[in-house]
């Protein structure tokens, strides 16, 4: 259930903010990914395909940001949307749709691969091959970032270090 990993990230998050050797390892990864992150919305805005899912995914027919894709999300990941500021919806907002899906598209910054690299049929036929490549570039690394700092999260949950 959603609301057991938003709780459990809440509660890592508030240990975080006390482990301040932890805090400086992973600014520089944390400014980083937001970067990525950025650079892949930027990408993603100029190739038409914030506005295409942000529509489908708000209407009645069907996306593939389906109701249980936010089962996909831990508390790892859901914290990392925390350390970067990141407002988590407190209900579902579009009922057939992802727990974190909003009229406006997804609320989150860091997403799950899936969510950062699917294109549906039609997406994929709309964007031109070079503007697609372009676009694999920029997930490819805000995927690597986001990687490297779940990495360095999931060790310090590892070590104990959360408790």
């Amino acid at each position: 259930m959603i609301e057991k990993e938003i709780e459990k990230a809440r509660r890592l998050h508030v240990r975080l903010a006390g482990d301040l050797f932890l805090k400086r390892e992973i600014v520089a990864g944390i400014e980083k990914y937001r970067s990525a992150i950025a650079l892949t919305s930027g990408q993603m805005d100029r190739a038409g395909v914030i506005h295409t899912c942000s529509f489908c995914a708000s209407g009645s027919g069907g996306s593939c940001c389906f109701y249980g894709v936010e089962e996909w999300y831990d508390d790892i990941l859901i914290l990392m949307n925390l350390l970067l500021d990141v407002a988590l919806p407190e209900r579902r907002e579009v009922p057939d749709g992802c727990f974190f899906v909003g009229e406006k598209g997804c609320r989150l910054s860091a997403r799950h691969a899936f969510c950062v690299n699917y294109l549906c049929p039609a997406l994929r036929e709309s964007i031109e091959a070079s503007e697609r490549s372009k676009l694999l570039a920029v997930t490819g690394d805000e995927l690597l970032c986001g990687w490297e700092l779940e990495k360095v999260l999931r060790r310090w949950v590892r070590n104990g270090e959360d408790k």
